[in-house]
């Protein structure tokens, strides 16, 4: 993280959930507010003017996207980053999230707290990537070709483009741990 402490609110229905996520960003070095309603939650940005909101659809008095649409109409708050959280992946609350903005959505049945937190760093911007062109013909490309996808060559399946080798760093692991993969820079 970089030297400036970031400011995260955690607002999630759940008590025991927020309080695991309250105490897991502290440990991050985040300056944490914590809090399971809606409304109480806005009034945290527009005081604290957090770097970035994880905030729970299922929130009392006002849920997360009313949370993410009273913040877009406040000047003083139409710019901090959400991310959307909620205990279930619903087809409608995932279009919901990306029609508001929201800059990743988590589900947690699906993603543990340590992926949630890589997650708010990468939205945070925070978690470097790298691409990487791949000479074919040196050394042992070939095989790490072949280990990482099921094409035998450095050919996008989809368009027939140079594949290039992508890294992003995984924090959840330590600082200087990657995932690794192929990707195609035109299709992604």
């Amino acid at each position: 993280m970089s030297s400036l402490v970031k400011k995260i609110i955690i607002a999630i229905k759940n008590d025991f959930l927020r309080q695991t996520y309250f105490e897991i960003f502290q440990k991050e070095g985040f300056l944490v507010f914590k809090t399971g309603n809606g409304k109480e939650a806005f009034n945290l940005a527009k005081k604290e003017k957090p770097d970035i909101i994880l905030a729970d659809v299922a929130l009392s008095e006002l849920d997360g996207f009313g949370l993410m649409e009273k913040l877009k109409k406040e000047e003083s708050t139409q710019r901090i980053p959400v991310v959307v959280y909620a205990q279930f992946e619903r087809k409608e609350d995932k279009i919901r999230a990306i029609e508001l903005e929201a800059k990743d959505f988590i589900t947690a049945a699906d993603v543990t707290p340590f992926e949630t937190i890589r997650r708010v760093k990468i939205a945070l911007g925070e978690q470097k990537s790298y691409r990487v062109a791949i000479q074919y013909n040196l050394y042992n490309a070939k095989e790490l070709v072949q280990d990482l996808s099921d094409t035998e060559n450095f050919q996008c399946p989809k368009c027939g483009t140079s594949l290039i080798l992508y890294l992003i760093k995984d924090l959840s692991r330590g600082e200087n741990q990657y995932k690794v993969s192929l990707i195609c820079p035109k299709c992604s």
